[in-house]
């Protein structure tokens, strides 16, 4: 994607201009995900954690926060490309970082 592009040489402010990663590319594939699709996501891995880690409640969690920084980790990075390939354009995810960690907390089991 944008990454590869920039890591074959192409300049930051250059991005925009093809396109593969217009602005409303970007715009169009940003409305894709909500909070209710993250949430879902965030479910549906929970399970799957959940099925393999259900007899060891210590792993369980230690997975649930693995997967939670994974998240957070790419949302802050698609961020600061966002920001940097896209200016002014002021595009940001229809989530924040703080409601990652509400879902999380809700589905995680407390120790």
């Amino acid at each position: 994607g944008v990454q590869n592009k920039l890591d074959s040489g192409v300049r930051v402010t250059e991005i925009g201009f093809d396109p593969e990663f217009s602005k409303q590319k970007l715009k169009a594939l940003i409305g894709e995900y909500s909070v209710k699709e993250l949430k879902k996501g965030v479910e549906a891995v929970m399970k799957k954690i959940e099925k393999h880690f259900s007899k060891d409640k210590n792993l369980f969690m230690v997975a649930c926060l693995t997967v939670q920084a994974e998240l957070i980790k790419q949302v802050e990075g698609h961020e600061k490309l966002m920001k940097n390939c896209y200016p002014g354009a002021g595009l940001n995810f229809n989530f924040t970082v703080a409601q990652i960690h509400g879902i999380f907390d809700k589905k995680s089991p407390k120790q």
